[in-house]
């Protein structure tokens, strides 16, 4: 069989958009992320919304999940001062409709991608927490720490 030069193709990187129209505003919604935009999208989802002790809240992935997607996906802008706050934000975007729209006009296989790969990462996580390999990891960090918190009070007598 002979082999054909992928470049002869012509493939050109999906840069469609659709429009939503909110409050007499024209909004870009895009067809396709690249998979790098959607990667990093997924990583700050997951690193938003693990609380102290590891653990995913699932509230949270919600609003930052929403928040990642306008972000990628829209036109739209934020400043500073809206982004210090993501839950009213959030409140915002998704009582007004906005997600809906938004959410509604990107493909399905985009957000089959955003949550299936979303899901998985959060059950993996969880899976290597709760393997032996994971606790053993977790055990030699707090031991790594009680021996620092040891000596510094063997220091301090």
């Amino acid at each position: 069989m002979a082999k054909v030069a992928f470049s002869k193709l012509g493939f050109k990187l999906n840069n469609t958009v659709s429009e939503i129209h909110c409050n007499d505003l024209t909004i870009e919604v895009k067809n396709y992320l690249s998979v790098n935009e959607k990667l990093v999208a997924i990583g700050n989802v997951i690193n938003n919304s693990v609380d102290d002790n590891g653990y995913y809240n699932e509230g949270k992935v919600r609003v930052y999940f929403v928040l990642e997607v306008i972000d990628a996906y829209t036109n739209l802008s934020f400043t500073e001062k809206q982004q210090e706050d993501p839950c009213k934000l959030y409140d915002l975007i998704v009582g007004n409709g906005l997600w809906d729209a938004v959410w509604d006009i990107i493909p399905e296989g985009e957000k089959e991608y955003l949550e299936t790969c979303l899901a998985k990462t959060i059950k993996s996580i969880y899976d290597y927490k709760n393997s032996i390999l994971g606790i053993l990891d977790a055990v030699s960090k707090d031991y790594g720490n009680m021996q620092l918190d040891a000596s510094n009070i063997k220091d301090a007598l």
